[in-house]
């Protein structure tokens, strides 16, 4: 990174700490501390130069969804992906859509039918409904998405491995949309083509449609994202919990869960319109708070929460925040850089001066 300080002053962090250093945007770690992290989610500094680590583009790639069709069966596909992940079969991030989110953005016009009396303010589709939806169509209560890539010779071994993984699961099912590719010849994103969860490198805009799903225009969503162990179980038990708490609020869980090899990243997203601001933010320190007595806590959140979840972060009385602020003192005393952002404050705050 190349980072402003709030006096002014230049830094490179890592190995560009030397000039003309020819592995700057190479070689992450430097001599000495790394202090990359300072600056993520932070206001210790602006970041005007960064180093991205591209993946190259394969020879062979698959798109690759696992459908499965009980509720419980959230534990054993975040077990066997998070698996798949830590021995590099998977290399990218699965994410998980649940019946909720499968039924709203589902092109069969019958299903929009069905969830239409029930999207409105101060209403959710009931599970019922969902139960019905999910059968006679034959969607899955759950769907992964992610890719497999490598060489020619690699991609047929690993959907093999893949489909063998799964095959445990009772009831689920593994498809393809498959590029096999040709030796020295590497395929690119503009042949996979627009996907629809995009992991080929080509955005989307599609999704923002949903915010406009309870019968108005003008609506929002905001996500409680807390980071949870990839057994599935741990998962699966927040998740009960967390869609009773929406449930009561009158809310639907549009589940956004995304997989790495030791942690899951389980974005709750709630879709809200006009005159339910009270509401959502109720819901969302309740999330917040049980979360917080389970284990877990946010990886990031909107700025009006900052303060509520950096709250949290309480282990030898709140040390993390008293260490942030004190770095916060120490390179902007005037606090002009973003105050508050992350929860990060200067020992006076503005307001109190």
């Amino acid at each position: 990174m190349e980072v402003v300080l709030p006096n002014g002053d230049l830094l490179r962090t890592g190995s560009g700490g030397m000039k003309n250093n020819k592995t700057f945007p190479l070689y992450k770690p430097g001599f000495g501390p790394s202090l990359d992290g300072l600056f993520f989610q932070s206001n210790l500094g602006i970041v005007t130069k960064l180093g991205v680590h591209i993946t190259p583009a394969p020879e062979a790639y698959a798109t690759v969804e696992v459908s499965v069709p009980e509720e419980e069966d959230l534990v054993p596909l975040i077990g066997t992906l998070s698996d798949l992940m830590r021995r590099s079969i998977i290399l990218n991030s699965p994410s998980i859509a649940n019946i909720f989110r499968l039924a709203l953005t589902s092109r069969i016009p019958e299903v929009h039918a069905k969830l239409a009396e029930y999207m409105k303010p101060g209403s959710f589709v009931p599970y019922e409904v969902l139960d019905e939806i999910r059968v006679q169509h034959k969607l899955g209560f759950w769907k992964a998405y992610f890719s497999l890539y490598g060489s020619v010779e690699m991609l047929p071994a690993l959907q093999q491995t893949v489909q063998r993984a799964f095959s445990t699961i009772p009831g689920s099912e593994v498809t393809w949309r498959e590029f096999p590719g040709s030796p020295g010849r590497f395929i690119t994103a503009k042949e996979i083509g627009e996907e629809e969860i995009p992991h080929s490198g080509i955005p989307t805009l599609a999704p923002l449609g949903i915010v406009d799903t309870r019968q108005q225009q003008g609506g929002g969503h905001i996500c409680f994202s807390p980071v949870i162990p990839p057994s599935g179980r741990e998962l699966y038990d927040w998740y009960l919990t967390a869609k009773q708490r929406t449930i009561d609020a009158k809310f639907d869980f549009f589940a956004d869960f995304h997989v790495f090899q030791r942690y899951v990243v389980a974005i709750e997203l709630v879709i809200y319109t006009l005159g339910e601001e009270k509401e959502i933010h109720g819901l969302y320190r309740t999330l917040l708070h049980d979360g917080s007595d389970q284990g877990y806590m946010e990886y990031r959140t909107h700025v009006s929460y900052m303060d509520d979840v950096a709250s949290k972060l309480d282990f030898n009385q709140s040390a993390i925040r008293r260490f942030m602020g004190l770095l916060k003192d120490t390179l902007d005393p005037n606090g002009i850089l973003s105050p508050g952002k992350s929860g990060i404050w200067n020992s006076v705050k503005p307001a109190d001066k």
